[in-house]
């Protein structure tokens, strides 16, 4: 970002350029009253597509809502025209599957939950609906996992929409209509784009017609996508609403687990048995599989292990006003010491990674404890009495032995619930999250939020059948040492 130094309207403290164009120059500044970031868009008055600004700050001056970035004034001088708006951190929704390859089925149907939100909202304004009209993943902000829908340069009333003139759009989200002179546009226009920016993050390639789904993807989410993108826009969703409602029932996964997970915080205190015990690998990965899942998470490290040290250079990224850092959907936020404060980032689940100090647990608001233990050999008396620390605790719980034999025999401490405590799969890279990881943490996630009433013999029985089925193990999950 090149720096620069000028105070505009007497209140907004310029700090940099954040990004040029044909459109114009966006400048990063502070609010000097209120100290709080804004972004400054300014457009040449000489602009030939001036009209088109100036149609986006009038729309966006008059919404409210959370998926769109706040307008909060319009200034202008002799030469120019300034839009001064809410400052957004994070990445478009096109750079994030280009970095990291296409999302999950989860995470695509959380992200595209949150967008039909925003077009049903839009589309709702007032008695003529308000039309998007370019709808695509570079105009979808990923901050903090809620989605932002920017550059509202096409929108327009539904009346408006239909004037005769010139028509735009981007070529693989745009409706078929779009192509059209005489083509009427309506709701179901940016219906069509939804369609096409679901099978973007699903699949990583944009729909083409006549639309022919892939066999081996779920078949639940391309017939909905299918059912936005139909030729004929009579064929297709008639709202964004109802479309959203299609998406919250794929959503619903029934488990006590993931209902926790939907509707309250979390946060899930994570330590080892001893330095070196893997605490951390297992803790990125169980953030990553949630992430994957459709649920944001952080990885906050409470002790200085050197993991944030290390991750931020091996990453090279920046920081954010909230102080945390970004690789592939992971999201942690580095050890800063006692003395460092940072505004609480809005961010409901919570992994707190206390490495090896396992006595910061006797405080503060833990719903779960995952404790990694060690499960070499030499390392057998030290990993009992970590685990024997997390029982006498009360808070649920589960335990993970990492670098183990599978034909090895281990003996729980006294207490210690065999239904609780896992081995751990051997995965070199946790931010890769293949099968047998995805069941490991699946499980791994029942177990620490499920509820204690569920503990009879058949569920446990049952639990262990699995564990031990699919990590090889055989018939006896545990082994009396």
């Amino acid at each position: 970002m090149a720096a620069i130094s000028a105070v505009l309207f007497g209140k907004y403290q310029l700090y940099g350029i954040l990004g040029t164009g044909r459109a114009g120059t966006v400048f990063l500044a502070v609010h000097l009253g209120l100290e709080e970031y804004r972004a400054i868009k300014r457009v040449p008055k000489s602009l030939l597509n001036y009209d088109r600004f100036r149609r986006e700050a009038l729309v966006l001056k008059e919404l409210r809502h959370p998926g769109i970035p706040i307008v909060y004034d319009v200034e202008e001088d002799e030469s120019y025209s300034y839009l001064i708006e809410e400052y957004l951190e994070g990445e478009s929704l096109y750079d994030l599957v280009k970095k990291q390859g296409h999302l999950s089925r989860e995470l695509a149907i959380f992200y595209g939950i949150q967008l039909t939100n925003i077009i049903h909202y839009l589309h709702s304004a007032g008695t003529n609906p308000i039309l998007h009209l370019d709808l695509q993943p570079k105009n979808l902000m990923l901050c903090h996992d809620t989605v932002k829908l920017i550059d509202f340069g096409l929108a327009a009333s539904m009346d408006e929409a239909n004037e005769p003139g010139k028509r735009y759009g981007t070529v693989g989200c745009a409706a078929p209509e779009q192509y059209k002179k005489e083509g009427i546009l309506d709701e179901r226009t940016d219906i069509y784009a939804i369609g096409a920016i679901l099978h973007y993050l699903y699949t990583g390639t944009f729909p083409k017609l006549p639309f022919q789904p892939d066999q081996a993807a779920d078949p639940n989410l391309l017939a909905i996508i299918s059912g936005c993108i139909m030729e004929e826009k009579e064929e297709r969703f008639s709202s964004a609403q109802e479309l959203g409602e299609r998406l919250k029932q794929l959503k619903n996964m029934g488990t006590a687990a993931k209902d926790r997970l939907q509707s309250s915080s979390l946060t899930i205190a994570l330590f080892g048995s001893k330095s070196g015990a893997g605490a951390t690998h297992i803790g990125i990965g169980l953030s990553v599989y949630l992430r994957n899942q459709g649920y944001p998470n952080l990885l906050e490290e409470k002790t200085d292990s050197g993991m944030g040290a290390g991750m931020s250079h091996y990453v090279g990224g920046n920081r954010d006003q909230y102080g945390l850092m970004r690789h592939h959907g992971f999201v942690w936020k580095p050890y800063y010491g006692p003395g460092v404060k940072l505004k609480d980032p809005p961010i409901n689940v919570r992994i707190l990674d206390y490495g090896a100090s396992g006595e910061a647990l006797l405080t503060g608001d833990i719903n779960a404890v995952l404790m990694v233990c060690d499960g070499s050999p030499w390392s057998v008396s030290q990993s009992k009495r970590a685990a024997s620390q997390v029982v006498k605790k009360g808070l649920p719980y589960a335990i993970v032995y990492n670098h183990t034999d599978l034909k090895a025999k281990i003996k729980l401490p006294e207490g210690v619930l065999a239904t609780r405590c896992f081995r751990a799969p051997n995965f070199p890279d946790p931010f890769s999250i293949d099968k047998e990881a995805h069941h490991f943490y699946e499980m791994l996630l029942i177990t620490l939020l499920e509820d204690k009433s569920m503990e009879k013999r058949w569920f446990l029985g049952i639990k262990n059948w699995l564990m031990s089925w699919f990590l090889g193990i055989g018939k006896s999950f545990w082994k009396e040492r």
